[in-house]
């Protein structure tokens, strides 16, 4: 007997007695591999081949229903889908000519088609439809060689040339053939198609709610005795559900088999190797050569790669590998240190490829030539025991790189063989098929939850099932009509025997699907969807929902946006998305570190720890480092603040230049230093700081006869016994009487200065006015912010006593300056016993350069969409 399979199924067999028989695997395959035995002679054209040859046929056709959408990948992809559907029905471009039905497009597509086939006969290549033609002549010529039954086991329908092949086998053994779910089963129950099993439903506020739910779920059922391999989730919509499911279940420390292709240029090897060729052919542009160094092994993680990093983005955009070195030589010409030294050899490497922009080569040669890219990677060697889940990444790491040397050969395949082309061209068809190819790695272990897809999870049975996403659009999922062959066409078509598939035909394959993904639990199926989507819009509850068990209901259950699905870690602890309160550092030595990082600090440091001590530790403490911003958001608000700052300090005092010329010297200094690139933006916010500064200029109604103005005035005082306050004011006005009066620019709008005047955490004002007082020994009478945005605004404090010249503030409270000593001083005690817990606040944490560390609660990374009835 053989035993054929539908693709990727997995079986037991059993003899006749029922006793598990185990037979030679040449016994056992699926039905291409079996296909493959009779025609080794005519390769079947690899899809990705498929699409370059359909983009190529695009052009060259040059049919003017198509010409402005022939360069576009997504129709190309379009194009070759139904070229490979027509060749699965078994009709060909001149089949399709004889039937060729009233379509708009149809004579379009039959030409594109025409020359698709004759580009793969002249590669030696062949189209499914042709190797199943040649495999039945060729089994009715030869026979099976004694082979007397023949099992075909998990079809739901065969297309006309499949039959042709099942008709030949018919004529030479017993052909049985079988539907319904496989044999294979994850748990204890009997082999076959399953029974009746209980069903529940769920629907949470989002998908990543669901997610969680799920995972949650399935924590509590492994809680209860039943292992991981027993469990099964169904996904319909891939792309939605895969990348969160891999994140959760991590997260959830939750072992899963995830049985779907991810796309092969999305693999850190291919992306190191891809970046290389794409940085070469880009002249070496520092931009793309440092995301292809930060995906090289042994090299990403370091803390010289960190700092190479920071340096490289601080001077884009630049190019060539030489000024790419210089970052990591010293003054004296040596090397920074000696990881930077590795750094400049691993440049050096990448950098011998260069030559090879002047060759000329066929496109094999090409691929040949390309392979040497794989001696770049350069992985560490894997120590002993190490676990599951580096095994894994070391055998996509593999497997990775080995499709990439086979799609290069693919590449080669599409391109016209004796012709000599540059790298440029070789290289876009190679990314076009790295692009279209998926890489599943082998999973050898066992007990994993097991998430499959819903045509695969036909062939599958678990106890325990869920099935996610079950919304209209996603389970059914929406059917687009054909661009070539609308449904009226396709109807015609069917009439004339061409058996392609029509919108009926779409809509059973769905809910035949929908039926065996829950058919696959034998004793529990989970069926869920999210109430809303990623944009708070309310999803459609999939009409399957309603039809399916008939008078059956199911339990419903409505996930609470507010309900927390605590996330265990292998540890047993709860997750980093949900702080502890009052997270406080205990350690003496480093206790020891925070006294002497506070032996001086600013009033700006102050009103960041009272804004958020996690924030004042990641930036002051830790001092971690935000990355550059890229070049087009280098001009941002710190560094137009800083122009406007440098502008007045230099132009308030003299003022013999006017402001214009004075902000011009400033702004060019500023853009060089900063290697801000020139630009619409940049152009419009230099005009808007100029003009700002003009109307400061022409109309400060800050009285100027008898005042004496210091600018820039740096300051460092004690405030009780261990602190000193330290900083820089702005302006220092001193009036004829005596009194003086501080004076802070703030780049920002009326609002923006005035409110200052509310928020009882900004310590800067009273603190400046202590430094007036004990600093330079003047009588301060007032503290003024001014805003120059948009117009000149001023808000501050000032005595009853002072001139009514001045403009308008708010009484100085009586106990002011006395409260924010003690505040600040408070403050400061707490960060030296150690005080360092998040305090979320939306305005702030939107802003936070350290979100991706702080551990506030995950309601308040993001709002929760509220659901009714919830």
């Amino acid at each position: 007997m053989i035993k054929f399979l539908h693709e990727r199924q997995r079986v037991h067999i059993d003899d006749d007695r029922g006793a598990r028989n185990l037979l030679r695997g040449g016994l056992i395959r699926g039905f291409a591999g079996f296909v493959d035995g009779w025609v080794r002679d005519l390769p079947q054209v690899p899809d990705a081949t498929l699409y370059l040859l359909v983009e190529e046929a695009a052009r060259r056709t040059n049919r003017a229903e198509f010409v402005r959408a022939a360069h576009l990948g997504g129709f190309c992809a379009s194009l070759a889908r139904t070229i490979l559907e027509f060749s699965s029905a078994g009709c060909g471009s001149a089949r399709l000519a004889r039937h060729l039905p009233d379509a708009p497009l149809a004579a379009a597509f039959t030409a594109v088609y025409r020359e698709v086939e004759r580009a793969v006969e002249e590669r030696g290549l062949a189209l499914r439809a042709a190797r199943l033609e040649r495999a039945a002549e060729r089994i009715g010529r030869e026979g099976l060689g004694g082979v007397r039954t023949v099992w075909l086991h998990g079809f739901d329908t065969f297309t006309e040339p499949e039959q042709r092949v099942i008709d030949a086998l018919a004529r030479q053994a017993k052909v049985m053939v079988s539907q319904g779910p496989s044999v294979h089963t994850n748990g204890d129950r009997p082999r076959g198609r399953p029974g009746r099993s209980a069903h529940a439903t769920f629907c949470a506020p989002s998908v990543e709610r669901e997610c969680e739910e799920i995972a949650r779920r399935i924590l509590e059922e492994a809680a209860a005795g039943r292992p991981f391999h027993e469990i099964g989730i169904i996904v319909r919509a891939a792309e939605a559900y895969i990348p969160l499911l891999r994140s959760t279940l991590g997260r959830f420390g939750i072992p899963a088999h995830f049985h779907f292709d991810a796309p092969l240029d999305r693999q850190p090897a291919v992306r190191f190797l891809s970046g290389v060729v794409e940085a070469m052919l880009g002249g070496w542009d520092h931009a793309q050569t440092l995301a292809a160094l930060r995906l090289a092994p042994r090299f990403a993680d370091s803390m010289v790669m960190d700092r190479f990093d920071f340096a490289v983005r601080e001077q884009i955009p630049e190019a060539g590998l030489g000024s790419l070195k210089a970052l990591l030589v010293a003054p004296d010409g040596h090397p920074l240190s000696t990881g930077a030294e590795r750094v400049m050899r691993k440049i050096d490497r990448i950098g011998s490829i260069e030559e090879w922009r002047l060759f000329n080569l066929s496109p094999a040669d090409w691929a040949e030539q390309l392979r040497e890219l794989r001696a770049l990677f350069r992985p560490a060697r894997p120590a002993d025991g190490i676990g599951h889940e580096r095994a894994l990444e070391l055998r996509r790491q593999s497997a990775a790189l080995d499709e990439f040397d086979a799609a290069l050969d693919e590449a080669a395949q599409a391109l016209a063989p004796r012709r000599q082309i540059r790298l440029e061209e070789f290289w876009r068809a190679a990314k076009s098929v790295l692009r279209l190819k998926g890489l599943r790695a082998p999973d050898r272990r066992g007990n994993v939850v097991h998430a499959v897809g819903a045509r695969e999870a036909r062939h599958w049975t678990f106890p325990v099932v869920f099935v996610c996403g079950v919304t209209e659009r996603q389970f059914p999922r929406f059917h687009a009509q054909d661009p070539f062959f609308p449904e009226p066409a396709r109807r015609e078509l069917n009439a004339a025997g061409i058996r392609v598939a029509t919108a009926a035909e779409f809509e059973r394959e769905e809910r035949a699907l929908f039926d065996s993904a829950v058919a696959c639990a034998s004793a529990l199926v989970t069926l869920s969807y999210p109430e809303f989507d990623s944009r708070g819009e309310r999803n459609l509850e999939s009409v399957f929902l309603e039809e399916y068990g008939g008078a059956r209901r199911h339990a419903n259950i409505r996930i609470a946006p507010g309900e927390a699905c605590l996330a265990p870690t292998r540890g047993g602890h709860v997750g980093a998305g949900h702080a502890r309160p009052g997270v406080q550092i205990m350690a003496p030595p480093l206790l020891e570190v925070l006294r002497e990082r506070t032996a001086r600090v600013s009033p700006t440091s102050l009103e960041s720890y009272l804004k958020c001590p996690f924030q004042y530790f990641a930036r002051r403490t830790l001092r971690l480092a935000a990355p550059p911003a890229r070049p087009e958001k280098r001009l941002d608000f710190l560094l137009q603040g800083s122009i406007v700052h440098e502008t007045l300090a230099e132009w308030y005092v003299r003022r013999q230049e006017d402001i214009a010329i004075v902000f011009q010297r400033t702004f060019a200094r500023a853009m060089e230093n900063h290697h801000v690139p020139d630009g619409y933006r940049r152009q419009a916010l230099r005009h808007a700081m100029l003009e700002d500064l003009r109307a400061f200029a022409a109309g400060d109604p800050w009285p100027r006869e008898g005042f004496e103005s210091r600018v820039e005035q740096p300051f460092a005082y004690s405030l009780g016994e261990s602190v000193r306050v330290s900083g820089v004011i702005d302006r220092l006005d001193l009036a004829p009487g005596g009194d003086a009066y501080v004076i802070d620019y703030k780049y920002s709008g009326r609002r923006g200065a005035k409110d200052r005047l509310e928020d009882e955490t900004l310590l800067q004002a009273p603190l400046y006015f202590i430094a007036a007082e004990k600093q330079f020994g003047v009588r301060p009478a007032g503290m003024f912010y001014v805003g120059l945005k948009s117009g000149v605004v001023y808000a501050g404090w000032k005595e009853a006593s002072s001139g009514p010249d001045l403009p308008a503030g708010l009484p100085i409270p009586a106990d002011w300056l006395a409260r924010a000593a003690e505040r600040a001083t408070q403050a400061v005690d707490e960060i030296r016993a150690g005080r360092a817990e998040p305090r979320p606040d939306p305005e702030i944490c939107r802003l936070c350069d350290y979100g991706d560390v702080c551990r506030r609660s995950a309601a308040a990374r993001r709002p929760a969409v509220e659901a009714e009835g919830a």
